[in-house]
Formats: structure tokens, C-alpha cells, sequence
């Protein structure tokens, strides 16, 4: 059985759908919070910390991609995308807003279960990597683990939690060359699929966010069609 403490946050307005599900994922131990439309789910985050978001892209009152963006902004849990939209396009655009995995309907229990749990415990050994140490800094850079935060000069850059994991990643292998495809599938937890935009989004803004173009005690440097390095001087 699954730790009862970790909840995940089901967003469907299939009601059927809904409580099958619902039932599926509370028979091995989670906690189900249910939403069947958009505003139903943002009141229900207002006063919840889900371990696992799922949502639906088609909302009677709403869109899952733009929830996604939302619930983004504010938490690193897992958000996993179960709708009826099967175009490529709309896949890159979940996994682009923050999803950290796109599957479509009809769908195999089984499976889904299993990326329920591969979801989950990806974000565990990364809550554990991070717990590893309170801080590290890097002259004028500090990230606190602790916080999920980064500081430049003890001001508060406000990274949302996939760009302070992405700079945590750099930061971690200080001077060597990370791959785009490796950045993205470790913080993403999925593959990028020859499109690197939402990276090069993600690192632009943090590059900005840390007023990287005015420090003088480190970089993040773009090695085109390649990587990116971080590095200190």
C-alpha cells in the first residue's frame, strides 16, 4: 500500500471517469481530491499541497494546460496530463506548460497506475537529492535547498520550482557541458523530442530572473546546438 499521506488531485469532468479513477488510486492508498471543472480545482489547490496533479485539457469552464501553468507557478509536484487529445501538438504544448507526462484516452488501467507511481517516486528521490544540503553558493548566487530558492545578493529571484530544479541541475555539475536532452529529461522526467523551446524558454527567463547578464561572478553559457554550462569567475 501507498503512503497514505501522499494526495493526488484528479481534474475531470467525465464524472464517471472521475470516480473510477478515483476509486483506482484510493484502493492503493492516495488520497484523491476531485475536481470536475476548472474553478472547482483551483479552490481545492487554494487549500491542499497535492503530491500529483492529473488533469483533463477540456474543462467545462476552463482549459487543463492553462491550470497547469497556474499550479506551476506555485509547486514542483508532478503534473500529468490525461485527456482525450491525441495531436502532437497538443502534447508539446502540455509537456511546454509544465506536464511531466501526456497520456491519452482511451487508456490502459494498468498503465496509468504505473505512471502514477513513476511520478511519485521520481519526485521523492528529488526531494531527497535536495534535502541532501541546506545551501549552496556560488559567489553572489545562493540556492536554498531548504526554500527551493535562489538568491542573488540576498535578493529573492523568484524562480518558479521547474527553473530553480533546472539552475539547481546546472549548478550541480558546475563547468561541464549539460546536454539539452539531458536537462530536459531529468527535470521534466520526459523526452524532448528534438524540440528544445521550452528549454531555451525556461533558461532565458532564469538567466533574466538572476540578472545573469550584470553578474560578474558567473554564467550560464550557451554551447549552441549542444548545451548549456554554468560556470563561476
Amino acid at each position: 500500500m501507498t503512503d497514505m499521506t501522499q494526495t493526488i488531485m484528479l481534474v475531470e469532468d467525465d464524472t464517471d471517469m472521475a470516480q473510477l479513477n478515483a476509486r483506482l488510486l484510493r484502493r492503493r492508498g492516495y488520497s484523491v481530491l476531485v475536481a470536475n471543472n476548472a474553478t472547482e480545482a483551483r479552490d481545492i489547490a487554494a487549500d491542499a499541497s497535492p503530491d500529483l496533479f492529473i488533469l483533463d485539457i477540456g474543462l467545462p469552464d476552463g482549459n487543463g494546460l492553462r491550470l497547469c501553468e497556474e499550479f506551476r507557478e506555485r509547486t514542483d509536484a508532478p503534473m500529468m496530463f490525461l485527456t482525450g487529445k491525441t495531436e502532437t501538438r497538443d502534447k508539446i504544448a502540455g509537456l511546454r506548460t509544465g506536464g511531466d507526462y501526456y497520456l491519452t484516452k482511451p487508456y490502459d488501467r494498468t498503465e496509468f497506475i504505473a505512471v502514477v507511481e513513476s511520478l511519485l517516486r521520481r519526485a521523492e528521490r528529488m526531494r531527497e537529492k535536495m534535502n541532501g544540503a541546506a545551501a549552496i553558493t556560488k559567489g553572489s548566487l545562493t540556492l536554498k535547498l531548504d526554500e527551493r530558492k535562489a538568491y542573488v545578493n540576498g535578493n529573492d529571484a523568484g524562480l518558479t520550482p521547474k527553473e530553480f530544479a533546472l539552475l539547481h541541475l546546472l549548478i550541480q555539475n558546475e563547468d561541464k557541458e549539460m546536454k539539452y536532452d539531458l536537462l530536459f529529461e531529468t527535470v521534466w522526467g520526459t523526452s524532448m523530442n528534438n524540440d528544445s523551446n521550452a528549454l531555451r524558454q525556461r533558461i532565458s527567463r532564469i538567466k533574466k530572473k538572476i540578472e545573469e547578464d550584470r553578474a560578474s561572478d558567473f554564467s550560464i553559457i550557451n554551447e549552441h546546438g549542444k548545451g548549456y554550462i554554468f560556470t563561476t569567475r
